[in-house]
């Protein structure tokens, strides 16, 4: 079997050869094209599939897209960036609607090769008036060329998938507002915070007729969800439900879902098995996270497929070669039984990680993870 196989056969409820193996390499390949460090021969869309057969993990993050454009009727938008002498770079967002207008900051920062908001857009009533404007005046056109050339060039070795909007809530957490402000809004505007969830969900019916539409097999919910962050209340009022409602959708149309929730496990993870989603992907096991390698088939319970269980911070020159490869067997050891579990990197090779340690988990997944 090839890497393509073997995820698609766990996905159906097959056994594959040996278990999948699947790497995010995206953060560390842009750190190492921003730093000039990138091996020519990897250079550019066929470089990049080089270098995923040259290092044998499947791929996934380099595979997702949103099948279609999005554009905005009455909603005014603009864009400006500032650089400084040491690299870093200062981005503004502005949403001007007839509600009002809110504002995003973020900066980028060449030390980490990344880029966090100094201010979020959203934090008080009137913003969310603003954003509820945003989301009314969407428009979205499919547009599934990107989808049918991934399928060509990277087939056998990939994953690709549709990658529809974060869920309302987690999209006001991660996006708009931010985690103090998301909380502090629904403390005090709670009927107002909800009504924009309603919005924001109509505002994806569109999205999710054309991904059913779309020649891709799986739908990637990108939603980096932590425990930390999410409670088990939050997770049943406001993301459950929405999985349920959109997860009978997307099987109806043949669909393959798994779900980003890539920080602490133990408030949610118990509670993604019952949403009707195939996957929880990207699993961080202790030391990173807060639950061990033996433990998560445990507390996912008997029918959630499992991904992950390598964590990204491992894969740094920082920590011992020898406490990756310890993991990757512990990953081997518990979780072989009923071929439920997709070995991958939780959540991605960091800029400074070490791409032969990559390899190494291949080979000791070709050579002790045979079914």
């Amino acid at each position: 079997m090839n890497l393509e196989e073997r995820i698609m056969a766990v996905f159906g409820g097959k056994e594959p050869d040996v278990m999948p193996w699947f790497a995010d390499l995206t953060y560390w390949y842009a750190a190492m094209e921003y730093r000039r460090q990138l091996p020519a021969k990897y250079s550019g869309e066929n470089g990049k599939i080089q270098l995923y057969r040259d290092l044998g993990c499947g791929a996934h993050e380099e595979l997702y897209n949103l099948p279609g454009e999005l554009s905005y009727n009455d909603i005014k938008i603009g864009y400006s960036s500032e650089r400084s002498k040491d690299g870093t770079i200062v981005y503004e967002e502005s949403y001007h609607s007839k509600s009002g207008s809110i504002v995003a900051i973020r900066k980028f920062m060449p030390s980490s090769v990344s880029t966090a908001y100094l201010k979020y857009p959203v934090s008080t009533r009137q913003d969310l008036k603003v954003l509820q404007d945003i989301f009314r005046n969407q428009e979205f056109k499919p547009n599934y060329a990107l989808q049918y050339d991934r399928l060509e060039r990277w087939k056998g070795l990939g994953l690709v998938s549709s990658l529809p909007p974060r869920t309302p809530l987690q999209q006001i957490v991660v996006v708009w507002a931010g985690l103090v402000n998301a909380v502090r809004l629904l403390a005090r505007e709670r009927e107002e915070v909800e009504e924009t969830i309603q919005v924001m969900a109509e505002s994806d019916d569109p999205i999710y007729e054309a991904i059913c539409e779309s020649p891709a097999p799986a739908v990637y919910f990108g939603e980096n969800i932590t425990s930390e962050a999410i409670t088990p209340a939050m997770f049943k009022r406001y993301h459950a439900p929405y999985y349920r409602r959109r997860a009978d959708q997307l099987h109806a149309a043949g669909k393959k879902i798994f779900v980003h929730i890539d920080g602490m496990l133990r408030g949610i993870l118990p509670l993604m098995g019952g949403t009707g989603v195939d996957c929880a992907q990207s699993v961080t096991p202790a030391p990173v996270g807060d639950v061990e390698v033996a433990k998560l088939r445990e507390l996912a319970g008997p029918d959630i497929l499992l991904w992950g269980g390598l964590p990204g911070v491992f894969f740094s020159p920082q920590h011992p070669e020898r406490a990756l490869l310890d993991l990757a067997r512990d990953v081997i050891k518990h979780h072989m039984q009923g071929h439920k579990f997709i070995m991958g990197v939780s959540d991605q090779v960091p800029a400074d990680g070490n791409i032969n340690r990559v390899r190494m988990i291949t080979d000791i997944v070709e050579r002790e993870a045979k079914y």
